[in-house]
C-alpha cells in the first residue's frame, strides 16, 4: 500500500530539530518499505538542521551523497509515529518496523548535523 503524503508531512512535522556546528548539512531519507524493495518510487528528505523544508524526491535504489542516513518505514510504523510522535521511533527501530541504514562516516555524520537524531534512535555509531 502506498503511505500517504499527508502521513509524510506529519512524520516530518514531529521530528526535533537538531543543532547543526558546521560542515555540509546531511539529509535523512525516508523511504516506504514497498518503494525500498522495488527500488522505485519516493523518498520523503528532512534534514535536521532545518537548512531546508522536508521535500520529496524521487528514488530508484540509489543513495545521494547529500544523504546521510536513510530509515525504511512500514504503513505500521510511518502510522505510529504519526499518532505518537517521534518519541516512539527508538522502539519501532528495536522491532523492525523501522529499518536504518546509515550511508556516511561518522564524522561526516556529526558534521552534517544529524548524529544526535540517529542517537534519539538509540542506534550506536562506531568512533573508529
Amino acid at each position: 500500500m502506498k503511505l500517504g503524503e499527508a502521513s509524510w508531512r506529519q512524520v516530518l512535522a514531529v521530528l526535533p530539530a537538531a543543532e547543526f556546528e558546521t560542515g555540509r548539512a546531511l539529509a535523512v531519507a525516508f523511504v516506504d518499505a514497498d518503494d525500498y524493495a522495488a527500488k522505485s518510487g519516493s523518498a520523503w528528505l528532512w534534514w535536521p538542521d532545518g537548512s531546508r523544508a522536508p521535500a520529496r524526491c524521487g528514488f530508484d535504489g540509489r543513495f545521494p551523497a547529500e544523504w546521510g542516513m536513510l530509515l525504511v518505514m512500514s504503513e505500521a510504523a510511518l502510522d505510529t509515529v504519526c499518532a505518537e510522535g517521534a518519541s516512539s521511533m527508538a522502539g519501532l527501530v528495536r522491532r523492525l518496523q523501522i529499518k536504518p541504514f546509515l550511508l556516511q562516516q561518522r564524522e561526516a555524520l556529526e558534521a552534517g548535523g544529524i548524529l544526535d537524531f540517529i542517537e534519539t534512535l538509540e542506534l550506536a555509531t562506531p568512533k573508529h
